[in-house]
């Protein structure tokens, strides 16, 4: 599980060179400013998400999980960027909402790809189990 929490790190930080670079060519300080802001917003939601999708992955509450996780993944950045852009501001100017729809959708990505290896984990992990019981018994 902490693999995939740093892989989606190392994807976020990737997508935040590759985004903030144009975003401060076009928009100076403050789009870069504004381009952290959105990736840091949508990396914590995502990254609550992987990590609820991992500990439920290992009881009989996966779908329940996943779907609690869809709250923080998808709650945090539309949340913070109404907020963001109601409050106005330097960020608000800069396009910070459009830039946490940018993020979104990457980590939206990333988050469900890494969040697919912990099915397949716990598929295995119960084939397993039924397993030793057939030979148990």
């Amino acid at each position: 599980m902490i693999r995939s929490c740093l892989a989606l790190t190392a994807v976020v930080l990737l997508a935040l060179l590759l985004v903030g670079a144009v975003v401060g060519t076009t928009r100076g300080v403050n789009g870069v400013l504004a381009a952290s802001t959105a990736a840091a917003i949508c990396w914590v939601g995502s990254t609550i998400a992987l990590l609820i999708a991992g500990y439920s992955s290992r009881s009989n509450q996966a779908a329940q999980g996943h779907l609690l996780g869809m709250f923080f993944r998808l709650g945090l950045p539309l949340g913070g960027g109404m907020l963001l852009q109601k409050t106005g501001g330097p960020l608000a100017e800069a396009g910070v909402f459009g830039l946490i729809v940018v993020f979104y959708l990457i980590t939206l990505v990333a988050e469900t790809l890494l969040s697919l290896r912990f099915i397949k984990h716990s598929k295995s992990a119960a084939l397993k189990r039924s397993d030793n019981i057939k030979h148990a018994t």
